[in-house]
Formats: structure tokens, C-alpha cells, sequence
């Protein structure tokens, strides 16, 4: 395993993690209507979720000799959305933290501790996408 390189994908999803967490947050404030509140609560759910991934990434690049990212990967301010544009907006985030998660699963090789990390997070990230699926089909 590189360490380098490792550190250089974990900064990366890292970064991916901080501007998700913006995202969410930001969605949940244009969530209007009588059916908002389930909507914001999960959208902020995903936040948090997304801020305990970014906690174990950074824990996980300094224990791994590295420095953790402070960037946050570019989060496009939203014009006004409806709740279907936002979930749609948000799925497609989920598949490209999906398929980049499990990109970096080639770069730990016997690190099984790094292994289940990536494995966990792909996990999650699946489960988003699959309930966002489900939230938008009709």
C-alpha cells in the first residue's frame, strides 16, 4: 500500500465529505411546503452523516502520517428547486461519492482495517442512494 497515495484519496473523499455536508444543509433551507419537515429532517440527517464520515477520514489520515484536508469540495449554490430537483440534485452527488468511495477500495490492498473504512462507507453511501430512489420514484 502507498501511504502517500492513500492519504492523497482519503483527502479527497474528505474534501468530498465537507462539501456534502454544505450541501445538505444548504438544500434543507429551500425545502417549503406541507410535506417539509420529513424532507429538511432527512436532508439533515445526511449532514450529519456526513460529518461523522469526514471525522473518520480525518482521523484515519492522521493516524496514517498525513494532514487532513480544510477544503471543501465546490458546492454549487442552488437556484430556487423544487423537492423533487433537490432530491435529484442530492442522488447524484450519492452515486459519484459511491462510485469514488469504491474507486480507492484498490488502493489499500491489506490494510483491513482501511478496507472495512472504505467498505463501511460505501455501504452508507449505497443506502443513500437507494433511498433516494425510492423517494423519487413514482
Amino acid at each position: 500500500m502507498n501511504k502517500n497515495e492513500v492519504i492523497k484519496a482519503l483527502n479527497e473523499a474528505l474534501e468530498g465529505e465537507l462539501g456534502e455536508m454544505v450541501r445538505y444543509i444548504h438544500h434543507s433551507f429551500h425545502v417549503y411546503g406541507h410535506g417539509r419537515n420529513p424532507i429538511v429532517g432527512l436532508l439533515r440527517a445526511r449532514a450529519k452523516e456526513s460529518m461523522d464520515h469526514a471525522i473518520l477520514l480525518g482521523e484515519k489520515i492522521i493516524a496514517l502520517g498525513g494532514n487532513p484536508t480544510a477544503k471543501v469540495s465546490e458546492v454549487l449554490e442552488p437556484k430556487k428547486e423544487t423537492v423533487e430537483e433537490i432530491l435529484k440534485d442530492t442522488l447524484a452527488a450519492e452515486k459519484e461519492s459511491l462510485e469514488t468511495y469504491k474507486k480507492y477500495l484498490s488502493l489499500v490492498q491489506d490494510d483491513v482495517a482501511l478496507d472495512f473504512l472504505l467498505r463501511k462507507q460505501i455501504a452508507d453511501e449505497q443506502e443513500h442512494v437507494d433511498e433516494l430512489e425510492k423517494l423519487l420514484r413514482e
